[in-house]
């Protein structure tokens, strides 16, 4: 069912650990909720943003801020959601387990792009939502 009214873009800032992403998933889920966005395709957003929140948690080495910016937009049928941290990457892993955050964005969404700096990196997803009109 489609939203009435766009919402204005949502944008919120979240503390950079493992237990925010339940904030995150909340707080995206309403959101694509009331844009409209069907069931299947807000769980691939979610599942998405979901790893890209991680990478943002568990990569940073030395971050200015322990702190992750959330930016989401759907202008007509596209959506661009950007989570961005303040710290380098780090190569290795804290964890043992890991490293298919990358593949599974890139399977749900259409375009996944990193861009990595020495004061943060930012992770762009983008996809066509075919549950809206544009």
């Amino acid at each position: 069912m489609p939203a009435q009214t766009p919402a204005a873009d949502l944008r919120f800032r979240l503390q950079a650990r493992a237990s925010s992403a339940i904030l995150l998933r909340r707080r995206l889920e309403e959101w694509l909720t009331a844009q409209g966005v069907s069931e299947s395709e807000r769980f691939d957003v979610l599942l998405a943003a979901s790893e890209a929140f991680a990478n943002a948690v568990e990569h940073p080495l030395l971050p200015a801020a322990a702190v992750v910016d959330v930016e989401i937009e759907v202008v007509g049928a596209e959506l661009e959601l950007s989570i961005r941290d303040y710290g380098a990457w780090r190569n290795e892993r804290e964890r043992a387990e890991g490293g298919h955050g990358f593949p599974v964005m890139r399977a749900v969404m259409r375009n996944v792009e990193i861009d990595s700096q020495s004061d943060g990196s930012t992770i762009t997803l983008r996809r066509r939502l075919s549950s809206l009109p544009g």
